[in-house]
């Protein structure tokens, strides 16, 4: 009775033990399968980061703690050139620039760039292509504990699960020589900009200042060019009336007078109306020019002979330094004989009694839009007092007169500027200059063919 009491005591406790064992056993199919499922989670995990890392726009390397690559993603083997699978085991010298102190620790040097670089699209690492270009980069490293496993493993490298001592290091770099590129063309294109609005804007003011300039002269020239119509017209009006009055008392000879009197100042008005008629004319275009050959020589040698008298009486020398050896050319002779014929006579006009006026002809060379012609060139030459240097551009400008044309110089300031014109449509220059010394010169240079 003792016997079987103690066998089922027995019985009872193995089979305790076993439903102990078995819910032990199913404890640890329930840890097997949570460890399975995290590990396939982990895989999944680390599948999809790799395929991140393999698709991320920027290029992605890891370097383990002894320098050599272990991780090289598809856009650094764009960026670079290199294939992923030649990278593995390599220290990276060949990427960079590096200096010799860094020559294979190349991580030591990409996180000494970064940390000493606060600027780095103004200061972009060099990186070096497999084909030797160098293209700009910025860059980033973050330091990876060495147990942590491995963001690739498809290329062959090494791990370092283990637990391995040091640091692995995760750079990230980003081509922009593209945008550098595009920044500094966008930046000479806008300097070119900022250039061309203050060109403009220096134009603007230019012509505002030239606008306000000859509104001004025009204004002087309209009160000076009243005065000196008014001032003939006076004189006729005065001596006509005068001559009415007297006309039944005074002697032949005194109403002679007043004739004569009436006839110059008539004269005088009868040149200003044609000096603004015919500038008007010029400048519209509409004056016809007869281009015929023509001998220059000819034509000034005439003009000389008209002022010999003038000469004498003012006390003047007119010297002709003829050296033109073939003074024949195509030209408007009268137009040019009007053009030489008022040079010389402001050159007596301001030359002192005792002084010399040169007229000089020779052969130059004139360029235009066809290239270099033929020319002839006349110079006339005063020993006056010169012209104020502010005014040598603007004495062929209409309603100007020169300063030097204001004590007691007669005419109206327009033959300088028919002359422009009258010069221009022969396709030459007319320029002013002074005289080393004293004097003023001017200059007129037209081709032999001005037709």
């Amino acid at each position: 009775m003792s016997d079987a009491k103690s066998d089922a005591t027995l019985a009872e406790r193995e089979l305790d033990s076993l439903k102990s064992l078995l819910a032990e056993v199913a404890g640890l199919r329930r840890r097997v399968g949570e460890l399975t499922r995290g590990g396939h989670d982990l895989i999944n995990t680390q599948a999809r980061l790799e395929s991140l890392l393999h698709r991320a726009t920027d290029a992605i390397i890891q370097f383990e703690p002894d320098g050599t690559i272990s991780g090289f993603n598809r856009t650094a083997e764009r960026v670079f050139g290199y294939p992923q699978g030649t990278m593995s085991g390599q220290t990276g010298d060949c990427l960079f620039n590096v200096p010799p102190r860094f020559v294979g620790d190349v991580p030591a040097y990409l996180l000494d760039y970064s940390r000493n670089t606060p600027r780095q699209y103004d200061q972009p690492l060099i990186g070096v292509r497999n084909d030797g270009t160098q293209i700009l980069l910025e860059v980033s490293v973050a330091e990876v504990a060495a147990n942590t496993p491995l963001l690739f493993d498809d290329i062959g490298g090494k791990g370092n699960i283990g637990g391995e001592v040091g640091r692995a290091f995760l750079c990230i770099l980003r081509d922009i020589t593209e945008r550098k590129r595009i920044d500094d063309e966008l930046r000479l294109h806008r300097q070119h900009l900022e250039q061309l609005v203050a060109e403009q804007i220096r134009e603007i003011r230019t012509a505002k200042e030239e606008a306000e300039y000859a509104n001004r002269a025009k204004s002087e020239f309209l009160a000076k060019i009243s005065h000196e119509l008014r001032t003939p017209m006076h004189a006729i009006l005065s001596y006509s009336e005068v001559g009415l009055k007297k006309s039944d008392t005074a002697p032949p000879e005194k109403l002679a007078q007043y004739f004569s009197r009436i006839n110059i100042a008539g004269s005088r008005l009868l040149d200003m109306i044609d000096g603004l008629l015919e500038l008007a004319k010029v400048e519209a275009g509409h004056e016809i020019y007869d281009m015929q050959v023509n001998d220059l020589h000819e034509v000034i040698t005439s003009i000389a002979r008209e002022y010999e008298a003038l000469a004498e009486r003012h006390g003047v020398s007119l010297i002709l330094n003829l050296r033109l050896t073939d003074s024949g050319m195509i030209m408007d002779g009268r137009r040019m004989e009007q053009v030489i014929r008022n040079l010389i006579s402001n050159a007596f006009r301001f030359s002192p009694p005792g002084g010399r006026v040169v007229l000089t002809t020779d052969a130059t060379v004139l360029r235009d839009g066809d290239g270099p012609v033929d020319a002839v060139r006349v110079t006339v030459c005063d020993q006056g007092d010169g012209i104020p240097e502010d005014e040598l551009d603007r004495v062929f400008d209409k309603f100007v007169q020169g300063s030097r044309n204001q004590d007691g110089g007669q005419g109206t300031g327009l033959g300088l500027a028919i002359s422009r014109e009258i010069v221009q449509a022969h396709r030459g220059r007319i320029t002013a200059t002074n005289v080393p010394g004293g004097g003023a010169c001017f200059e007129l240079v037209f081709p032999r063919d001005a037709g």
